[in-house]
């Protein structure tokens, strides 16, 4: 009995100092993490109904949008999409003359990232930033659709992932925004 008594109190002091580092540091860390969340969900609201409201991304709209981002100290994959809307009246072939059925058809054109990118930032040099041939224009009733997810692995996951010995694959941060483009372009 004499043997387990030093073993333990060794053990529960270890535990101890353990705990009162950890506890503290990974109250911390999901601190930041809710911090940059916060900041991720805000700027990623604000840069859509900004889009939304002008009808139109500029090179210097996503700059920003992704300086803000960064500045939480993560990295981000970010989606875009942009989604066209087309209403097309029904006609019918009556003879030769079309009637109109009173109908109408929607199409939908589904425009992603790249789609859009490609115009902000071309690969050939051109026009400047401020240049309106620079700029992604949109339709009043079009979509705008924008998802951001941090790439790696924040701290507190790094962290926690250590302690339980798990992988976790899903990302901490993840913010959905869009909705109908409200302006269109000049």
């Amino acid at each position: 009995m004499s043997m387990d008594s030093p073993l333990w109190k060794i053990l529960g002091f270890f535990l101890a100092a353990v705990l009162l580092f950890l506890v503290p540091v990974m109250n911390m860390l999901e601190r930041q993490d809710d911090a940059a969340y916060t900041v991720v969900f805000t700027e990623t609201n604000r840069f859509v109904d900004s889009a939304r409201d002008a009808g139109y991304i500029t090179p210097n709209m996503y700059n920003e949008f992704v300086r803000r981002l960064n500045a939480t100290g993560c990295t981000f994959d970010i989606r875009m999409e942009h989604v066209q809307s087309l209403i097309n009246p029904v006609y019918r072939q009556n003879g030769t003359v079309l009637e109109f059925t009173g109908e109408y058809e929607i199409n939908r054109i589904s425009r992603g990232e790249d789609a859009i990118l490609s115009v902000l930032f071309p690969d050939e040099p051109g026009p400047d930033v401020f240049d309106k041939a620079r700029r992604y224009d949109m339709k009043a009733g079009d979509l705008l659709f924008v998802e951001v997810r941090n790439r790696g692995k924040t701290m507190a996951t790094a962290l926690r992932d250590m302690l339980l010995l798990s992988d976790t694959r899903t990302p901490t941060i993840f913010v959905r925004a869009g909705g109908l483009v409200r302006n269109e372009a000049d």
